[in-house]
């Protein structure tokens, strides 16, 4: 019988990869039955989980297509007129050159279950002939991968009790990580150029919306510290630091920066203990930022890019208003407000809306791309939205450099 036979082990499960255009690193937290759920991971990972002790930190490299095989058969050719058939709430969803669709939105493909959950890309579209190409191959198969896990605890059972039987491999990168990246090298059609894709359902003027100040938590307090602790690797150790979008509550580690805030009601900057001075100001009307070129060392806009209308004009201002080689990172969740998201942002998957936010970063110009995703972890039990969702927000990060 192994050490762990009969225990309970917490650990960070993590994969790096590099894509051609930027570096991705995806966490996931897992609390493995040993016993019940070991022999579902790759045999050399399940070799070192078995005598594994606190603190231990484990890594495995794959060749591509080996954690998640390639198909050729999965790469098919299709006539959308007949075959592309989403349900209603999808029917607006047109089909655009590297986007991910549910494959339950097609009908007639060979080998793959009409009521498959999992997403299929779009990596070819003949307009002559009306015949699109898709890929329903795991989108992380084309890289080499590097898998790690970090022992956080291990304790024993209670008990042996019936219960679910979690394959974690696919759990936490089954859907989702690989989608942000795009395919051959070949821009994402995010419809970036369309004013369409910037809409929102409620257009009356943000001040007027956000008039009532709202001193309300966007991330739960596990999501909200684990973006601080990010922050502490990330961010320079002191500087000056523009908080975009910012309200009465930084996400920023406890560093001596100099912080200014900007942001769009006066009552919650005025309440936010960490900003040195602020600025109000509605981006979406006019996007110039009211800063001289070259005066912050970094700049954060956290859990807002999926409000911001004007995306490209405010990185050129981003841009301007950075130092060489001075950062910006955009950090999001899940949750938003429904009247004032922008139209694109809702018919992305979450691993997606960090692929938009890159492809923003690559088109205006910004270096050393990096995305991160951070998911899987307990709800805090104190957490008013404890019956809606178990698990706490998931993280994600998109940050570059101004060369």
């Amino acid at each position: 019988m192994s050490k762990n036979e009969k225990n309970f082990i917490e650990a960070i499960l993590k994969l790096d990869w590099q894509s051609p255009y930027a570096a991705h690193q995806e966490e996931y937290f897992a609390k493995i039955n040993f016993w019940r759920e070991g022999d579902l991971f790759p045999k050399d990972i399940a070799k070192a989980l078995a005598e594994a002790k606190e603190g231990d930190y484990f890594s495995f490299e794959f060749k591509a297509g080996e954690l998640f095989p390639f198909r050729e058969d999965f790469v098919l050719e299709i006539d959308p007129k007949v075959q592309y058939r989403p349900p209603e709430r999808f029917s607006h969803v047109k089909l655009k050159l590297g986007r991910f669709y549910p494959l339950f939105c097609f009908k007639f493909l060979p080998g793959i279950l009409s009521s498959s959950i999992f997403p299929a890309r779009v990596v070819g579209i003949n307009g002559e002939k009306g015949r699109v190409k898709l890929d329903a191959n795991h989108p992380l198969s084309y890289y080499p991968l590097k898998f790690s896990l970090k022992i956080e605890k291990i304790y024993p059972k209670e008990r042996e009790t019936g219960g679910r039987c979690r394959d974690w491999i696919e759990e936490a990168f089954k859907v989702g990580p690989g989608m942000e990246a795009r395919y051959d090298h070949l821009p994402t059609d995010f419809d970036i150029d369309d004013p369409e894709s910037f809409l929102r359902e409620d257009e009356s003027a943000d001040m007027l919306f956000y008039s009532e100040p709202r001193f309300i938590g966007h991330i739960d307090r596990l999501c909200h510290k684990h973006l601080i602790e990010f922050y502490s690797r990330l961010l320079p150790k002191e500087g000056k630091i523009l908080d975009l979008m910012s309200s009465w509550e930084s996400h920023l580690p406890d560093f001596p920066f100099e912080v200014i805030g900007l942001g769009i009601n006066e009552e919650e900057l005025k309440a936010n203990p960490r900003l040195n001075a602020y600025v109000v100001k509605d981006i979406n009307a006019d996007p110039t930022l009211p800063f001289d070129d070259e005066s912050f060392d970094a700049l954060v806009c956290d859990l807002s890019i999926e409000y911001v209308t004007k995306p490209l004009a405010l990185l050129k201002e981003i841009k301007r208003i950075l130092k060489p080689g001075g950062l910006v990172a955009f950090s999001f969740s899940n949750r938003y407000f429904p009247p004032k998201v922008i139209k694109l942002w809702v018919d992305l998957h979450e691993f997606e809306r960090m692929g938009y936010v890159l492809e923003l970063l690559i088109r205006s110009g910004f270096t050393e791309l990096n995305t991160y995703s951070l998911r899987g972890f307990p709800r805090p039990q104190d957490d008013k939205w404890i019956g809606c969702t178990l698990q706490s927000d998931p993280l994600y990060v998109v940050w570059g450099k101004k060369p």
